[in-house]
């Protein structure tokens, strides 16, 4: 007759072997192989040849500092002299300059000459026209040596006389307050011929605000500009 004993009172597992010392015992066999196992399998030998090292499988492990670079020894006489650095010589490239300088001056020098021997050409024929009294051939003759030097006085004032002598009297004052504010303040046939303009259109007051002038700048002049204002009248 079978019995039924109580489960926490059956010792029956005490015979079977435990199934966590089971698991052990494979643990250690996949670990520690056989005696005969090892003896006929070599443990692979690690070679050093350059065949077996890849570029995947090189690997650097160590940083190895630079290696110093030693500066050939100098003697004290090179110790004790004092670094200089070069420096460029300009001087070389200074002479090319200057004579290029010197050149183009005097190329401007010699234009200078020539257009002044043109303007002076024109100034004679303006000067020929104005006393034919043809004031407007002598006006644009005036204006061609203009055209060529135009700081002289001296041109601007006999074209403002032409204009006054036309009737285009704010022309001629034009042409004296250039050569006044720009090349000669104290110019006294600038000064006259502008009160000369100034008279042409009946303004009083500027008139003798130009005569002021011309007297106030040119004081050793008085005998010229009496006489001129004498022939105004």
């Amino acid at each position: 007759m079978y019995s039924l004993q109580h489960p926490q009172i059956d010792e029956c597992f005490l015979d079977s072997e435990s199934t966590v010392e089971e698991v052990v015992r494979l643990l250690e066999n996949l670990q520690v192989p056989n005696e005969e196992e090892a003896e006929g399998q070599e443990k692979p030998k690690r070679s050093l040849k350059s065949s077996t090292i890849t570029e995947e499988s090189f690997i650097i492990t160590e940083r190895k500092t630079p290696i110093p670079v030693i500066s050939a020894p100098t003697s004290s006489k090179e110790k004790s002299k004092p670094r200089t650095f070069n420096r460029i010589d300009r001087s070389k490239d200074r002479f090319p300059f200057m004579r290029q300088v010197e050149m183009d001056l005097d190329q401007r020098s010699k234009a200078r000459l020539e257009r002044e021997r043109v303007a002076q050409n024109f100034r004679k024929l303006g000067n020929a026209e104005y006393r034919k009294g043809n004031y407007e051939a002598a006006m644009k003759v005036y204006t061609e040596a203009i055209e060529n030097i135009r700081d002289s006085h001296i041109l601007y004032i006999n074209r403002a006389l032409c204009f006054i002598k036309s009737g285009k009297f704010k022309r001629g004052i034009v042409d004296c307050d250039f050569v006044l504010n720009k090349l000669d303040e104290k110019n006294l046939r600038a000064w006259m011929y502008r009160a000369m303009a100034y008279k042409g259109l009946n303004d009083e007051s500027n008139f003798e605000n130009c005569v002021k002038y011309a007297r106030k700048f040119n004081s050793k002049q008085m005998d010229f500009i009496d006489d001129f204002l004498e022939k105004l009248k």
